[in-house]
């Protein structure tokens, strides 16, 4: 079962979007410098399921996005718990992030989200708004997903 520490309303986490942010715990990545490490602890915060009904309510008249940060621990459970989130929340007229943080390709049970991010931070490379970054963000289009890591280079 999945679960979360936080959320709130960003303009900054997928461009050009008012995202509703839910911040998973139980990431598996343990990156270097994370700036968020509580996210690595497994049983860390509510259970999403029992709360996520009330989350997208609060914000929903303010989002044109709903953004999930980080993936819990990957298993099938909680891959298809997340993709329950994300048929719920397109019947509302939201588009779907997910902030990965692995460094991997796009993997078939992603293929629902509107945009993605992939990679790990490293500090030596910055977040996405460094140019020299190794972390990535797609857009879903027509015809596959386009890589706009750069629309967060100001």
């Amino acid at each position: 079962m999945l679960r979360y520490t936080e959320f709130g309303l960003s303009h900054i986490e997928v461009p050009e979007e008012s995202s509703i942010c839910i911040y998973i715990s139980g990431c598996l990545n343990h990156c270097k410098d994370c700036h968020y490490p509580e996210l690595q602890l497994e049983k860390y915060g509510e259970p999403l399921k029992k709360y996520f009904c009330d989350i997208i309510d609060l914000y929903k008249s303010q989002a044109t996005c709903a953004c999930f940060l980080g993936e819990g621990d990957l298993s099938e459970e909680s891959k298809n718990e997340l993709l329950e989130y994300v048929k719920k929340i397109k019947l509302i007229g939201l588009k779907t992030c997910l902030y990965s943080g692995r460094d991997t390709k796009i993997e078939k049970w992603m293929q629902d989200f509107d945009y993605i991010k992939i990679g790990s931070y490293k500090k030596e490379f910055g977040t996405l708004y460094d140019l020299k970054t190794n972390q990535k963000m797609y857009q879903k289009t027509h015809i596959g997903f386009k890589d706009i890591t750069n629309k967060f280079w100001n």
